[in-house]
């Protein structure tokens, strides 16, 4: 099982940075998600926005990680984690730094 690092992003405009194989930036770091607010109605006018995004499947692109980590099922950012590292049979470490 692949163990990744998430972590907050160093790049300008970015919100977080998942450190696979090379460093998947992702999120914007204005604005707020879904474990932000909680809001239903806002994250699927997310989703319906982005859905036909480029990398809205890839497992290697930001939008993927947008889509499971800060706009998951839950509201709640470590549940997400939880639910990805389930559905994709990896292991997501979480670093607050």
């Amino acid at each position: 099982m692949p163990v990744y690092i998430l972590k907050k992003s160093g790049r300008k405009g970015k919100r977080l940075t998942l450190v696979k194989d090379k460093p998947i930036h992702f999120g914007s770091d204005i604005g707020q998600t879904f474990i932000d607010h909680g809001d239903q109605k806002k994250k699927k006018a997310w989703i319906a926005r982005h859905k036909n995004d480029k990398g809205y499947d890839d497992k290697d692109a930001g939008i993927y990680y947008s889509r499971h980590i800060l706009w998951g099922d839950h509201d709640n950012i470590f549940a997400n984690i939880k639910a990805l590292n389930k559905k994709d049979d990896i292991h997501i470490k979480f670093v607050n730094s």
